[in-house]
């Protein structure tokens, strides 16, 4: 059931961000009143009340993020006056009469507008990205975890090589949220090239890691979807030349190579997924990779002896029954039997007709429990042995110079009528809703259907919802 609510939230100009925290009770807004305003969630009433409003910067308010709350009930602001300001909110009891949030924090290491700013996940620490107009983006982490007064950079990506200008358009971006994923990683893109690329942290120095995709109009925003179980990660984007697009990444160049189905999840009993993520395991322990792969290799070659010597069997049994039969229908079994033995048992199967020579290329086989088809064991075997194979070699040492690095798709490009630069894309917790907003004044929901196309499923416009209530 559909409900739309309507929060008064009484900026006196445009409302640039909304931020929820990480419960969903308690929402920031800003705009370009310069303003920042708190919002409880009352559960008893439904409505959202003012909790504080802050005169926060001296300019356009553009961005908010929260932190985790084991970290406190902490807020960090972005503005177009080059700063980006921690604000932290202190007990009623502690501070009697006046405001309740305060700035413990105002970091002005950036040398150009600030248009995007993100705490990391908590499984890495209490680190808050910046992305600036100057082309870099700062990593920033807190000197006394605590008090949260003395910020220093403790890394730094240098986005545009030379540097950029505000006129080379704004700079995003947002951080992967998979605490399984073994590099710390964010999204960036915009700026000067209008690029999308991922970079990994954990270093005080973050390396570029892959190169999502290069566009001829601005990227406004960027949003990492949650994985949610899956092998691969979805990242949006949001350009002015009203598109977003939707992109697979494959950050482990082992799963990247898996065959995987258009939907969101990885088929569980797929032997090239169990066997590739042996080998993610066996590489996050620090092992070989080659070692599993041999012990592969080992295995089906035990399985083709098994199935040569029931191969075997079954010609002496096969030679048992014929010769009952007369002289001339031993000569053509033997025959037979002799070509069977030459070409490792598969001889049996050039008897039948090209639908069955079809049917075992596929790995499946007309009728295989029938009486009449005394090669149903071995085909099943074959199959068996065929489908680890095929699942090795996905992985062999060939292609493996071929996924030293990750690698991405695009598999949606959502067009918006009419067209108009799309501000913001946000994904939901489960990564299988994506909004969006425009300069039209309408948040769309993009969602991907069965056969694995993203449609718009709902637009709300706040003309509509003004005039409903």
């Amino acid at each position: 059931m559909e409900q739309e609510m309507s929060i008064p939230v009484n900026h006196d100009d445009f409302i640039h961000d909304i931020a929820y925290n990480f419960y969903g009770t308690r929402l920031a807004t800003c705009g370009s009143d310069k303003c920042i305003k708190i919002w409880d969630w009352n559960k008893q009433t439904g409505l959202w009340i003012l909790n504080e409003s802050i005169l926060a910067h001296e300019s356009s308010v553009v961005r908010l993020s929260w932190a985790h709350p084991e970290f406190g009930q902490v807020l960090a602001s972005c503005s177009l006056d080059r700063t980006v300001k921690i604000w932290m909110e202190h007990e009623p009891s502690a501070k009697a009469g006046g405001s309740r949030w305060t700035c413990v924090s105002k970091i002005v290491d950036s040398s150009g507008v600030v248009h995007s700013v993100a705490f990391a996940p908590e499984y890495t620490s209490l680190i808050v990205a910046a992305a600036s107009s100057d082309g870099k983006v700062r990593l920033h982490s807190p000197i006394e975890a605590v008090k949260l007064r003395n910020w220093s950079i403790s890394g730094q990506i240098d986005f545009v090589p030379g540097g950029a200008s505000d006129s080379d358009g704004p700079l995003s971006l947002s951080w992967c949220k998979s605490r399984f994923s073994a590099p710390h990683m964010l999204v960036v893109g915009g700026s000067k090239g209008n690029a999308v690329r991922v970079y990994q942290t954990g270093s005080m120095q973050p390396t570029k890691l892959h190169d999502i995709d290069f566009y001829d109009s601005y990227v406004l925003d960027v949003d990492w979807a949650p994985t949610m179980g899956r092998s691969f990660h979805l990242i949006a984007t949001a350009c002015s030349d009203g598109h977003v697009r939707i992109y697979k990444f494959w950050a482990d160049p082992v799963m990247s190579n898996t065959s995987i189905s258009e939907g969101l999840f990885v088929h569980e009993n797929d032997d090239g997924v169990r066997n590739a993520s042996k080998a993610t395991n066996t590489a996050a322990n620090g092992g070989d990779l080659s070692a599993d792969y041999n012990s592969e290799d080992d295995e089906e070659e035990d399985d083709e002896e098994d199935d040569d010597d029931d191969d075997d069997e079954d010609e002496e049994d096969d030679d048992d029954s014929d010769s009952e039969g007369t002289d001339s229908d031993d000569d053509d079994d033997n025959g037979v039997d002799a070509e069977d033995s030459e070409q490792g048992g598969d001889g049996l199967d050039t008897a039948n007709d090209g639908s069955d020579d079809d049917d075992d290329e596929n790995g499946t086989y007309s009728n295989p429990n029938s009486a009449n088809n005394p090669n149903a064991s071995n085909a099943r075997r074959r199959t068996r042995a065929q489908g680890r194979r095929s699942g090795s070699k996905a992985l062999g040492s060939s292609e493996q110079q071929q996924l030293s690095y990750p690698r991405s798709e695009l598999v949606a490009d959502l067009v918006v009528e009419p067209h108009v630069p799309i501000r913001r894309v946000r994904w939901n917790s489960t990564g299988t809703l994506l909004s969006s907003s425009g300069d039209d004044g309408v948040a769309r929901m993009w969602k991907m259907t069965v056969n694995g196309t993203w449609r718009e499923v709902a637009a709300i416009t706040a003309e509509k919802s003004s005039a409903e209530m």
